[in-house]
């Protein structure tokens, strides 16, 4: 493990960057960061009716006023069941590749690979949200996105990751950094 005092704040914000930057499979670039594969763990999926969902997802999937869908509330974690993140996907119907079933332990995008279902995603967009901890609220990054598959099915995605292995942006780039540089050695 790392000296905390010795930590390239550079690589953390930057890792932090790429992931919220990423058009391609979040939990790859998770599994890269944390050096484990992370698996899903369903905690509710069910149909609601469209006036229960994020506006984003409405947008998103084209959803109107009488128009139902699919939400699924998980979070990824780690062999030894450490939340790396919280996710919501919302969609119609899965596409093809994927069950959409809240028994399946892999991951959206790893799964969506083995199908060989080819996608695109659009980010909506990124930045901090906040992480409920045990009854603490703590500042975490998030990014939400589109999926859509080469069969014309369409997922909305919030990811919320825990600020235990993603740092969150920085409010203020421009103080992190003056103290961080203030920090390193100087060299003749």
């Amino acid at each position: 493990m790392s000296d905390p005092a010795h930590t390239d704040v550079s690589l953390i914000s930057g890792a932090t960057r790429m992931l919220l930057a990423g058009d391609g499979s979040t939990t790859l670039l998770l599994e890269a960061l944390l050096d484990c594969r992370l698996t899903v763990h369903v905690d509710r999926q069910e149909l609601v009716p469209a006036d229960r969902l994020a506006p984003a997802a409405l947008a998103a999937l084209g959803l109107g006023a009488g128009d139902t869908a699919v939400e699924r509330i998980s979070a990824l974690r780690t062999p030894a069941g450490t939340v790396v993140s919280r996710n919501t996907v919302v969609f119609t119907a899965p596409p093809t590749g994927w069950s959409g079933s809240a028994q399946d332990l892999a991951p959206l995008g790893r799964r969506l690979r083995e199908g060989r279902t080819r996608q695109h995603r659009e980010i909506l967009s990124s930045g901090t949200a906040v992480w409920q901890d045990g009854g603490r609220q703590r500042a975490c990054a998030y990014k939400e996105y589109v999926i859509t598959c080469d069969d014309g099915r369409r997922l909305y995605v919030h990811e919320r990751f825990s600020p235990d292995h993603v740092h969150p942006p920085a409010e203020n780039r421009t103080d992190q950094d003056a103290d961080w540089r203030a920090r390193l050695p100087h060299t003749g």
